[in-house]
């Protein structure tokens, strides 16, 4: 048995309820050196601090490996991130406590029974999140009594002390794990990979450029009839007339992380590659690198091997650090609390899915490791408009000269902020649900006419991407590729796309696929099915390029037939059948205002106010959560409030909602719907969609409700 003092012999039955770790059992004379007890008290800190901290901060780092290529940290940094993560805590509760000893005995004591306390009530957190406890009073006081129960038994119990004095082992243990068994070994241990191998091919006559956008399915593009909507994206319509439109392409993975890399190296690669150059190291850039310049932008991925790109500006250390406070604030707290940290969504991999522990589940293993790269960029250039703003500036920097030119942004993905005009929107409360939430037919139509919106503005950039390259006189020799790396699903149920079922795979997985060929002046549809590993295959083969690689994708100018089975139908059908219910929804046309102009009043949407006969107030009245900036668009920061929030009540005292969606109309004309009516307090909280029919300055914003006899419409004010 382990006692901290001279006599090991000592029997415990003498012992006072005093700390026996600092005092003997004969009236609180300090047994053993002062160095002696100041490392036994050094393991003791280190074993609870394995069990509190390390272990769960390095189990879920070490399976969200992305994180580190999105900071481009380096093998020693993550070396160094795992000894902090292990070692830190206890080291700095170690010299506190050997400074509070320097100046008092009992001072020291103190300090050492606080920092217990400390790491037992955060052990008694991890514990109690991983069975699944979420209410902050139950937590909270569940884990003062587990930290007062561990701080007591180790003043008392000699037991309790040999446990973690053994238990300071296991900060190796976790160490070692994550540092050579862990997806984040690759990282450590990974090697430059295998060789391109030669490669023989005649010069580039103009740029090739590969411009890989990010959740976009292709029904959205679409019309009823099957065709680029023109009216709401010219800019795709107008590469359609140019490029080979490759209508029933679909995706490997909903995953970026597993998607783009077999875009750019054509196989069905093993889900635990991380999506490096060394795991995947012969890929498009890799190929044509090795003879003409290479410009790229990954958001995601880091396929560019050094040999060929410069490196990734590597990210300080202290980020890591930070991160994993907030990372670890969501994995302990009481979901309430976590709330208040930093937002830990989709877009940071499996981080976000913390509701059993960290317990890998059906869910988490969809999200695993997919977004992780984003924390690692400053918010700014994460954002819609800073990804917009990247693949604009992409897109002005090509020539005509020979290079390669591959761009990957995160637009138009989620979330969407951002419309075709450049105009960001004003607001985005809370309230608003992440796309996998939405269980009802308005929310998922909401999400839906945010989506679309942001679409456009990816249309915008694209516009301007191709006027820059019509201009080149090496227009008729580049090879331009156009696609998304998965698609997005807005079909009840499971929206989203972390959850694949039989009933959204289709629309999940079907992206849109364009490639203008060297010599190619007109556009045509080609509806046999293609897939993102047939890219590089076709690449290949447009470029004429002699080279013995081997391929699960084949190339689709080549007259060769697939030997993968895609992972959607083999026919058009089902694309077909996903934008018929999208014409369902939206059944007013193809334009802006159509897109608004949805419910049982959608017709309306577009006409004046004046048009119809405005009666007396309505017994509802309603509050619109933006009111106050209505008097001076856009804002300061270029926005506008293009989806409203607010809260209607019924002055009559009744509790029955409006029976259909109210009207909301700017300056005059009719501009969208509010609705949702989501029971809250004394009323229903509403939102909606609206066209951009505001003006610079000041703008009248009214809400109406609708009364419908026959043929004619009643609009009553809603005050």
């Amino acid at each position: 048995m382990l006692q901290d003092h001279d006599a090991p012999n000592a029997p415990i039955a003498d012992e006072r309820p005093v700390d026996i770790a600092d005092h003997g059992p004969t009236g609180g004379v300090p047994l053993g050196s002062a160095d002696d007890r100041l490392w036994r008290r050094a393991l003791m800190l280190l074993g609870l601090s394995a069990l509190a901290i390390a272990q769960p901060l390095l189990d879920l780092f070490g399976r969200n490996a992305e994180f580190f290529v999105a900071g481009n940290y380096g093998t020693w940094k993550i070396v160094l991130f795992a000894i902090i993560v292990a070692f830190g805590p206890a080291a700095f509760a170690t010299a506190v406590t050997a400074v509070a000893a320097s100046i008092d005995p009992r001072l020291g004591t103190f300090v050492f029974r606080s920092c217990i306390a400390i790491l037992g009530a955060m052990f008694a957190l991890v514990l109690l999140r991983s069975f699944g406890l979420a209410n902050p009073l139950l937590v909270f006081s569940s884990a003062v009594a587990l930290s007062a129960l561990i701080t007591g038994l180790v003043i008392r119990a000699v037991w309790a002390r040999m446990l973690l004095v053994y238990l300071s082992a296991s900060a190796v243990a976790f160490a070692g794990l994550f540092l050579f068994a862990s997806p984040a070994s690759d990282l450590i241990l990974a090697s430059s990979g295998g060789k391109v191998g030669p490669v023989a091919m005649a010069p580039l006559q103009g740029p090739v450029v590969v411009i890989v956008l990010d959740e976009l399915p292709t029904a959205t593009l679409m019309t009823a009839d099957g065709s680029l909507n023109s009216e709401r994206y010219p800019g795709f319509a107008e590469l359609g007339s140019v490029s080979t439109w490759f209508r029933n392409a679909s995706s490997r993975d909903q995953l970026t992380s597993r998607s783009v890399p077999s875009i750019m190296n054509g196989l069905v690669d093993d889900a635990t590659k991380l999506p490096t150059a060394a795991a995947h190291p012969r890929t498009l850039l890799s190929l044509l690198g090795r003879d003409v310049d290479v410009h790229r932008y990954e958001s995601v991925t880091d396929l560019c091997p050094a040999s060929v790109c410069e490196p990734l500006p590597p990210q300080p250390l202290q980020h890591a650090m930070q991160d994993a406070a907030v990372v670890y604030g969501h994995r302990v707290l009481p979901p309430t609390i976590a709330d208040g940290l930093a937002s830990i969504d989709n877009s940071w991999g499996s981080f976000g899915e913390f509701g059993n522990g960290g317990t890998p589940s059906t869910r988490q293993e969809v999200l695993s490791e997919s977004y992780s790269k984003w924390h690692a960029v400053n918010a700014s250039e994460a954002s819609p408009r800073g990804q917009a703003s990247i693949l604009r500036d992409y897109g002005e920097a090509i020539s005509g000269e020979p290079a390669v030119h591959f761009v990957h942004v995160a637009m138009p993905h989620h979330p969407w902020t951002l419309s075709g005009s450049g105009a960001g929107l004003s607001d985005w409360p809370e309230s608003v649900e992440d796309p996998d939430e939405v269980t009802d037919e308005y929310g998922a139509r909401l999400e839906y006419q945010l989506h679309a919106m942001q679409v456009g503005a990816a249309d915008a950039v694209l516009s301007e991407i191709l006027e820059r390259l019509r201009s080149l006189p090496e227009w008729d020799d580049t090879l331009l590729v156009v696609m998304s790396d998965h698609g997005m699903n807005f079909t009840l149920p499971d929206l989203g796309r972390t959850k694949i079922t039989d009933e959204n795979a289709e629309e999940v997985y079907r992206i849109p696929l364009f490639i203008k060929a060297p010599g190619q002046a007109t556009g045509q549809v080609i509806d046999e099915p293609a897939q993102t590993i047939d890219v590089l295959p076709s690449i290949i083969d447009l470029l004429d390029v002699d080279v013995d690689w081997e391929f699960d994708g084949h190339s689709l100018y080549d007259g060769s037939e697939s030997t993968v089975e895609p992972k959607v139908s083999t026919d058009v059908d089902e694309l077909f059948a996903i934008v018929q219910r999208r014409a369902v929804d939206f059944p007013h046309g193809d334009d802006w205002l159509a897109l608004a102009a949805v419910g049982e009043n959608g017709d309306l949407v577009g006409h004046r106010v004046d048009d119809y006969e405005v009666s007396s107030a309505s017994s509802y009245a309603a509050s619109v959560d933006q009111s106050d900036l209505f008097d001076d668009l856009p804002t300061s920061s270029g926005a506008l409030p293009l989806v409203l929030f607010g809260h209607v009540t019924n002055s009559a005292g009744a509790a029955t909602r409006p029976a259909s969606e109210l009207l909301v109309a700017i300056n005059g004309r009719i501009a969208g719907v509010l609705g949702g009516y989501e029971p809250n307090g004394d009323g229903w909280d509403v939102s909606g969609y609206v066209a951009d029919l505001y003006r610079d300055g000041a703008n009248d914003v009214e809400v109406y409700e609708v009364s419908r006899r026959g043929g004619s419409v009643e609009l009553r004010p809603v005050d």
